[in-house]
């Protein structure tokens, strides 16, 4: 007698998880990460831009926001954020030790 095979179904691919999402003011000094997004209106948005800030920026945080500024790097240039400010900033940390590396692999918006 002639054993049937049935084909079995293939395995689901795991879902990607969702990278974790903090805001500026949850980081320590030192740490590494990318801007993720913000709930900044288009006037604040349009500032930082202009200063070096923008989506998928890469930057180490120097000092962090508790209670004062935050203070952040972005290649050789720091800026000081009012903690009302850093914490409508949400970041994706980075573990890398050049933080360019993480922001050559972000997808940036095609528009």
């Amino acid at each position: 007698m002639a054993a049937t095979m049935t084909d079995p179904k293939p395995p689901r691919p795991a879902p990607e998880a969702s990278p974790i999402r903090l805001p500026l003011t949850q980081l320590k000094r030192g740490d590494r990460a990318l801007v993720a997004d913000s709930s900044l209106s288009d006037e604040d948005r349009a500032i930082l831009r202009a200063m070096g800030l923008d989506e998928s920026c890469a930057f180490t945080v120097c000092r962090a926001g508790s209670g004062g500024p935050c203070i952040i790097q972005i290649d050789a240039t720091r800026l000081g954020l009012s903690p009302d400010l850093a914490r409508r900033i949400l970041t994706r940390p980075c573990d890398c030790s050049d933080t360019g590396h993480c922001a050559a692999e972000q997808p940036r918006d095609a528009s």
